[in-house]
């Protein structure tokens, strides 16, 4: 419905027709929020006067309100059919309109978050068997298959009914129906679909990474998460952080995998290093310069200082490379 700025036109044609002696004055407000389903004219503005017919004209509707959230112009027309049905003197009523008259319908939000946690809240009440630990990890966990977008509704008391619908055992899927009340009546039922998991400990970082960067204990944290959310992969725990390098960018609180980390490079090229050579009942370490950059684990050429001979061995650690025995005795 559209309600339309030739008002103005519409209240000086009125005005103009009242004698002065009008019984009454009716004064509509530029703009207005409407909290009902139906509009009345005493929501748009004052009425003063003599009093039956100010009182009736207060509860006098125009017709719909926007839906929520919406906002539409007072039309002329309206006005003027309506206190012709109503059976109202014009004579009797001076309009005191503004320039432009705008009616939005108020509303309130219902966050997306609240929604899913009336579902979990249901869940976990009749799934409770299923909410404790057990072979399959933490505490029930459930998330949404898709977006749950904020609600708007009218102004008033909101409630929100939520309705498990249980699968087959051990399905990964749960679907759930929420009815949303505004005081007390129904106004939406939104359908919906969970994925299933539980929480699980998992490594994520604590802040961004960038390549190469080599792990410190403040560049990551442990934390619980749905397993319908994480990498089969997952890392639970790092043992020795500082041998580690990050292989691509990385963002804050990112679940950390195998994939995104490598050894750092302990021995680079040109390095002078310990060479170590060990068996049963003897220890020898001397030094060598390694031919090649290399990780831990890795076998690297090294040669020896003193010999000027090439060796193969392990790297250790940073600095370190293990030469076999039997390595050692061929060059002899």
């Amino acid at each position: 419905m559209a309600i339309g700025r030739g008002l103005v036109l519409a209240a000086l044609a009125l005005a103009t027709s009242a004698p002065a002696w009008a019984a009454v004055v009716v004064r509509l407000a530029p703009e207005v929020s409407v909290q009902k389903d139906e509009i009345v004219l005493g929501d748009l503005g004052t009425i003063e006067g003599d009093e039956p017919l100010a009182s009736r004209l207060r509860q006098l509707r125009l017709g719909p309100a926007p839906l929520v959230g919406g906002r539409q112009h007072l039309d002329r027309d309206t006005l003027r059919n309506r206190l012709r049905s109503a059976g109202v003197d014009p004579a009797k009523i001076q309009l005191v309109l503004p320039d432009r008259l705008v009616l939005t319908r108020a509303f309130q939000v219902v966050p997306g978050a609240a929604i899913v946690e009336a579902v979990k809240r249901e869940a976990l009440l009749r799934l409770g068997s299923r909410s404790g630990t057990g072979e399959g990890g933490g505490a029930l966990a459930l998330v949404p298959a898709g977006r749950v977008d904020d609600l708007r509704v009218p102004t008033g008391e909101v409630m929100l009914d939520a309705r498990v619908h249980e699968g087959p055992a051990g399905s990964a899927f749960l679907a759930a129906t929420v009815a949303v009340k505004v005081n007390g009546r129904d106004y939406q039922t939104l359908s919906m679909t969970f994925r299933v998991g539980r929480y699980q400990q998992v490594v994520v970082a604590a802040r961004p990474l960038e390549p190469k960067t080599v792990l410190g204990a403040a560049d990551f944290r442990v934390d619980s998460l749905a397993s319908t959310e994480l990498p089969a992969d997952a890392l639970t725990r790092i043992t020795d952080p500082l041998d580690l390098e990050v292989l691509r960018p990385v963002k804050p609180g990112e679940v950390i995998t195998p994939r995104m980390l490598r050894q750092k490079i302990a021995v680079k090229r040109g390095e002078i290093v310990t060479l170590i050579l060990e068996a049963r009942g003897f220890r020898i370490t001397t030094q060598g310069q390694a031919a090649e950059d290399a990780r831990r684990g890795d076998t690297v050429r090294v040669v020896n200082v003193t010999s000027k001979r090439d060796v193969l061995g392990k790297v250790e650690g940073p600095g370190v490379v293990r030469v076999p025995f039997l390595e050692v005795r061929s060059e002899r």
